[in-house]
């Protein structure tokens, strides 16, 4: 059976590790997944086509429509009688036009305002929205007014077949994995952190792996505290070797904010064997970490707290060895991909023998937001033309 997953575009981070999976998962199950980018070529879709994946893209043309787009990517997906969403508002606007014997399943991976958006909208013509952690469901719940029984809360997964290098061989490093961003990440509380640190182990060293939209700020934190010997930017990771990379390291810094949904580099890391040191985020960290057994959680923000932990955990080498078999056996229990496949394939037989959604046969102009009819490349003039006459107005 064909599984269609739309994206945005297979970028570089989580999301995409976690499509990767799911790909991985379902091939083993049988079916015959496909990858569809419709916004834009991603910087890993080359190297996701290298890995063996089938990866196609249906992007905007400046000459068309947004509703012009949306049909196109529709003439695509209409023979995948099972279809999984990442974000990807144009789809959610078709959905009534599909066949009726469809099935798809919007997937709720970070905490922000427009992904919750996207997949509640248009929820008459889906079967199933699923989760990626329990506080996303809350929030479907309570504020979107979503069903109950529409969610279903499926943690994101791995492959635990790997080889993991012995923590005594590991370096005494520290090792931060994902987008150079400070509003999502927390990225600007790192030199903040190592500087502390650096005033009892002056030889301290963390490797940054990642880009993004502060990266020129987080270089300049790093000159201002004088770290350029102790924090260094090694760029962007290719998703093949994440679990290789991790492995060489001890402990994993991870200050996110708020804005994970289920971290997939905090279940990476600790699969690896490192010690995790995160801020507390209720349903997304705290439900992985036991602080103090398999890693350590501080309020969000704390930056003493957490020197003020891992500066214990440095201290106390017996310790160590035994939260990160801790970490490492947290995911091994409980985030296997095989445990994730069986509760996705679960919904997919449930949903086969379910009644379909009506179909209600029309587009949702609401979901492509202004000017969906006009051709895209004319949408920033007319904006600006309107602005200038004062009848048009930033929301």
């Amino acid at each position: 059976m064909k599984i269609a997953i739309l994206t945005y575009a297979l970028n570089i981070g989580g999301v995409e590790r976690v499509i990767l999976n799911l790909y991985k998962g379902f091939e083993n199950q049988g079916y015959e997944p496909v990858v569809f980018e419709i916004m834009a070529k991603g910087q890993w879709s080359d190297k996701f086509r290298s890995m063996g994946l089938k990866v196609l893209q249906v992007l905007p043309r400046p000459w068309e429509s947004k509703k012009q787009h949306a049909f196109r990517i529709l003439s695509q997906i209409k023979p995948f009688p099972l279809i999984f969403l990442n974000d990807v508002q144009y789809v959610h606007s078709i959905l009534g036009l599909l066949p009726p014997n469809t099935k798809v399943f919007p997937i709720v991976h970070g905490n922000l305002e427009s992904m919750l958006h996207n997949a509640s909208f248009n929820r008459e013509q889906l079967n199933k929205i699923i989760c990626v952690s329990p506080a996303l469901a809350d929030r479907l719940r309570k504020e979107y007014g979503v069903d109950p029984n529409m969610i279903n809360v499926i943690p994101n997964c791995l492959d635990t077949n790997i080889e993991v290098l012995d923590f005594s061989k590991k370096s005494d490093k520290f090792i931060f994995l994902g987008r150079l961003n400070d509003f999502e990440k927390g990225v600007l509380d790192l030199p903040e952190i190592i500087r502390l640190l650096k005033q009892r182990w002056p030889n301290i060293h963390l490797d940054i792996y990642g880009q993004g939209t502060d990266e020129a700020d987080l270089r300049n934190k790093i000159i201002e505290y004088n770290l350029e010997t102790n924090i260094f930017l090694k760029g962007q990771l290719s998703p093949d070797l994440v679990n290789s990379t991790l492995s060489q390291y001890k402990y994993l810094l991870f200050p996110s904010k708020g804005f994970e949904g289920s971290p997939l580099v905090l279940r990476e890391a600790m699969l690896n064997g490192l010690i995790p040191f995160a801020y507390r985020l209720e349903g997304q960290t705290d439900n992985i970490i036991v602080n103090g057994e398999n890693g350590f959680l501080a309020q969000i923000s704390n930056i003493s707290q957490m020197v003020e932990q891992i500066g214990s955990v440095i201290e106390n080498i017996e310790n160590q060895q035994v939260i990160s078999s801790n970490a490492r056996q947290t995911i091994l229990e409980n985030y296997s991909l095989e445990a994730m496949m069986k509760e996705y394939t679960a919904i997919i037989e449930e949903s086969l023998k379910s009644p379909n959604p009506t179909r209600s046969n029309r587009l949702e102009p609401e979901i492509l937001e202004e000017f969906p009819s006009l051709p895209v490349i004319l949408i920033r003039p007319l904006r600006k033309s309107l602005r200038v006459l004062g009848l048009y107005h930033d929301k």
